[in-house]
């Protein structure tokens, strides 16, 4: 392949941006905007520990370790004990964690279960596998002038697969006992759901992939030249789904390329704004737009909830004074 270089529109002024990403193109415009451009530029602090997050890649690193051979599933309760007690979580994370570790090892299993099930021997596993690809592809005239780069979660060359998985993890909410000072009867069971005043709610299985990973799934495709066949799977505290290219749409070759082309759309539009905002980055806000609802009620968006107060009226003061 020719030498390529990053589009100037990427990197001049206010903006700094080297690479893109499948996770990347997941967010909204406005999301993106926020996260990779704006927030830096304003110096937000760092974000607070999300469980959530924690959690995710904790049993990502562990089911990788173990499938290639350098970790023991008996480990995983402690390590994960261990894991979660190095950070600060605010309360309702911390209760959230205390859930997932009662149910860690069965993440880590039914991920390992999942692979075993779309495996032929469950020998010839690698992880993590690095990428860094460009693409010729058009829309609005334009091709996408920067790098996208990520990593694959599982892949096995002899057998030409490859595995992304997802966790989906319930939820907590306050629910505090109507009457606390009534004695349990004799023959109560325990709610094994319950901590105190909190209730976890458990995670549904899910039915249709989603779009975001579809997308990621799609560009994992195109880096294998659609020459691998492609598996998204989704673990729960109960259950996990497998989608495969049989019993999904999204990863048939059609699918495939209908999300590839999603890829190279998002971008490439996004490319195009950072060129009309020439560097600036009021102009690019103005171009973007701002929602206003998020930012009011930040605390109920994953993505924007472990940020500081005062960073969060900073973002509003922006959009004010534009």
């Amino acid at each position: 392949m020719k030498e390529r270089f990053t589009d100037l529109a990427w990197t001049e002024g206010d903006f700094n941006k080297a690479t893109t990403s499948p996770s990347q193109t997941a967010l909204s415009n406005w999301m993106w905007y926020n996260k990779y451009h704006l927030f830096p530029y304003l110096k937000f602090k760092k974000e607070r520990p999300s469980i959530s997050f924690k959690a995710g890649t904790f049993i990502h690193e562990w089911f990788q370790n173990i499938l290639i051979g350098q970790a023991n599933i008996k480990d995983v309760e402690l390590a994960f004990k261990n894991h979660i007690e190095q950070f600060n979580f605010e309360e309702k994370q911390k209760i959230k964690s205390q859930f997932i570790l009662k149910n860690i090892k069965g993440y880590v299993e039914r991920h390992l279960e999942a692979i075993n099930e779309v495996s032929d021997n469950f020998s010839g596993w690698t992880s993590e596998k690095g990428f860094s690809d460009w693409y010729d592809n058009k829309y609005m005239g334009q091709t996408l002038n920067i790098a996208n780069e990520g990593f694959i979660d599982c892949i096995n060359d002899s057998e030409k697969k490859i595995t992304e998985h997802k966790n989906r993890f319930g939820s907590v909410s306050l629910k505090p006992l109507k009457n606390q000072l009534k004695k349990p009867k004799k023959d109560d069971k325990p709610n094994d759901n319950r901590l105190g005043d909190w209730v976890y709610s458990k995670s549904q299985q899910i039915k249709y992939p989603q779009f975001t990973h579809c997308i990621q799934i799609a560009i994992y495709s195109k880096h294998f030249e659609n020459k691998y066949k492609p598996y998204l799977i989704y673990v729960g505290d109960n259950d996990y789904t497998t989608f495969t290219p049989n019993n999904c749409w999204e990863l048939t070759p059609k699918g495939l390329e209908y999300f590839f082309k999603k890829f190279i759309q998002i971008n490439i539009q996004r490319q195009e704004m950072l060129r009309m905002a020439n560097g600036n980055m009021k102009k690019l806000a103005m171009i973007i737009g701002v929602d206003w609802s998020e930012i009011r009620n930040y605390k109920s968006n994953f993505m924007l909830e472990n940020y500081e107060e005062e960073d969060m009226q900073r973002l509003e003061d922006f959009y004010e004074k534009l």
